[in-house]
């Protein structure tokens, strides 16, 4: 076009008045619209341009950063977003994206693309979404009243997920942490004044340090609650043995589920606070006990005895 040859070409490109204009703005926004340059532009004031009709998404647009002029929205994209494969919405920039998040509108699944883009991509790439992420004291939170999430949890659904039922009771683990944490309530507290109570404490520093041991203490002071947690750690020290056997140490014996399990029951019934800390359940309980043949029956270890040496 005519205004790109004038602008971009030789001595003129040199000379362009534009550009010195707009030398102390990285993205002042210059318009070609009917023949007539108009401008500089924010974005911001762009898009507001755009949206009062003075300006057209297939008018020319250009910058310092641009080698060339380009449509308007080739320089201000209209990012599309899809759920399950179908487009739920558009939006002028990431801070609409960042609100939807905000607010539970979009999720962090959802796809998102733009011109110039090759594939969709999912909205938890976005350097700005990264804000809209629930914080370390609300997942604590939410693993303290045993709720599901996972790392692309938002804010949002953490309020969502404290306020489904938050008329039902509360459940045995809200009730068993606020114990722990010396705030002990009556059993008829709802789900959600249990949570609020929860995310208060731990909010406080004073709470917060308490609650740092709460993942250890809580298998040795409720069992029967943490029952799950308690059979997935023992598999682990079995899964850790295994690994060190395959390594290191080839000469300790190779043990069955069955032998694990009887160290552990040993375990439980001999040194009842062997699962804390979580770091020294193999090396300072586990691993002694196979080197005392502790995981051999009563049988076994007889005819062990028996046996020549």
């Amino acid at each position: 076009m005519s205004v790109t040859s004038s602008l971009l070409r030789g001595e003129q490109k040199r000379h362009n008045p534009l550009r010195a204009k707009c030398t102390n703005l990285k993205y002042a926004i210059y318009i070609s619209k009917s023949g007539e340059v108009i401008g500089p532009f924010t974005k911001k004031e762009l898009r507001e341009a755009i949206h009062c009709g003075n300006v057209s998404l297939d008018d020319w647009a250009w910058h310092k950063e641009l080698s060339e002029w380009k449509s308007v929205h080739a320089v201000l994209p209209i990012i599309h977003v899809g759920r399950y494969g179908k487009e739920i919405g558009t939006f002028d920039n990431e801070r609409d994206i960042l609100s939807g998040l905000r607010d539970g509108s979009l999720l962090m699944d959802d796809h998102f693309w733009c011109e110039g883009m090759s594939e969709w991509k999912r909205l938890s790439t976005l350097e700005v979404s990264k804000s809209a992420l629930a914080t370390t004291a609300q997942k604590d939170a939410l693993k303290a009243a045993g709720l599901p999430f996972d790392d692309l949890t938002t804010k949002a659904q953490v309020t969502a997920l404290f306020s489904a039922g938050s008329d039902a009771p509360a459940t045995a683990k809200q009730l068993a942490l606020l114990s722990y944490l010396g705030k002990p309530v009556s059993e008829n507290i709802s789900k959600k004044e249990a949570a609020d109570r929860i995310d208060a404490i731990i909010g406080d520093n004073e709470g917060a340090d308490k609650f740092r041991d709460w993942n250890d203490d809580k298998l040795i002071l409720f069992p029967d609650i943490y029952a799950d947690e308690i059979a997935t750690r023992k598999r682990e020290c079995f899964t850790q043995y295994n690994a060190f056997r395959a390594g290191l140490g080839r000469s300790f014996p190779k043990l069955s589920l069955e032998d694990a399990t009887r160290i552990f029951v040993y375990l439980d019934a001999t040194r009842p606070g062997w699962l804390k800390p979580r770091t020294g359940m193999f090396l300072d309980h586990f691993l002694p006990c196979v080197k005392s043949k502790i995981h051999l029956s009563a049988s076994q270890t007889a005819a062990h005895r028996r046996s020549p040496r």
